[in-house]
């Protein structure tokens, strides 16, 4: 019976994940700063409070392993080492996109829902003071590099500082203003998941996670159909949000990575 269950295990884990070329989406350079991502365990008070581990990372590709999307779940507090990491995975990736909740959604949620305004605001910053994390996300470190649209505020911004005031509200506005923009795109282009339609926001799993899933991998399609946007993507986003976002995207023809 046992040697019968360890084959149904290994069959069932064949199923799940498939052996990819990653040669053919990513970089070894690549590769290797995701595999040391991958490694990273939390010590003493962080690893009791916020769980083992900082970074999960999921690689998908298509059946022809013509396009790969890279999944990097974090938590969005982390200590000197996932910092440092962070930096060194925005560095590896010109092409990132970023979860974020837009501007409209965002103050909706300051004027009416307590719960989550506190998670945003002062509650994350108490949780950095107590764990002894004064660092930002990678999100917030991948903003700080290259070029970037500012969801719902109607501004682009390369590096830190505004060079263009447009719309950025729908992928359309974004994919609109990205010819022109392209050659400031160097340090790499950071495009928003979470532009599109208003979300009204609630404290219930099925805005936080499952409604923002759905919006977010429409999005990420979408932004890869077009011509201006190549490569693979470093998808960064909180890890609760890897799972959903992978069942997703299986269902648009991608595959889950032996990785």
């Amino acid at each position: 019976m046992k040697i019968m269950l360890i084959l149904f295990l290994m069959i069932s884990f064949s199923i799940e994940a498939k052996v990819c070329n990653l040669s053919k989406g990513l970089s070894l350079k690549q590769i290797k700063t995701l595999k040391r991502a991958k490694k990273i365990n939390r010590l003493g008070l962080n690893r009791i409070i916020l769980g083992e581990k900082v970074y999960k990372i999921d690689i998908l590709s298509t059946e022809d392993d013509q396009q790969f999307i890279v999944l990097l779940g974090e938590a969005h507090i982390k200590g000197p080492r996932s910092s440092f990491m962070g930096k060194q995975l925005t560095k590896a990736f010109k092409l990132r996109m970023l979860e974020g909740i837009p501007k409209d959604e965002y103050d909706y949620i300051v004027r009416n829902i307590e719960a989550l305004n506190n998670a945003l605001g002062w509650q994350r910053v108490v949780a950095r003071i107590l764990t002894f994390n004064f660092f930002g996300s990678t999100i917030s470190v991948a903003g700080k590099n290259g070029l970037t649209f500012l969801a719902g505020y109607n501004a682009v911004r390369l590096n830190k500082k505004i060079i263009k005031k447009a719309p950025t509200k729908t992928v359309d506005d974004i994919k609109n203003l990205l010819p022109k923009l392209l050659p400031y795109t160097r340090k790499g282009l950071n495009l928003p998941l979470e532009v599109g339609e208003f979300l009204t926001p609630s404290s219930s799993d099925a805005y936080i996670l499952k409604a923002r899933n759905i919006r977010m991998t429409a999005n990420l399609i979408s932004y890869l159909e077009d011509d201006n946007i190549v490569g693979t993507p470093l998808v960064i986003i909180g890890a609760a949000h890897n799972k959903g976002m992978m069942k997703l995207l299986e269902q648009d023809g991608y595959k889950r990575c032996d990785f």
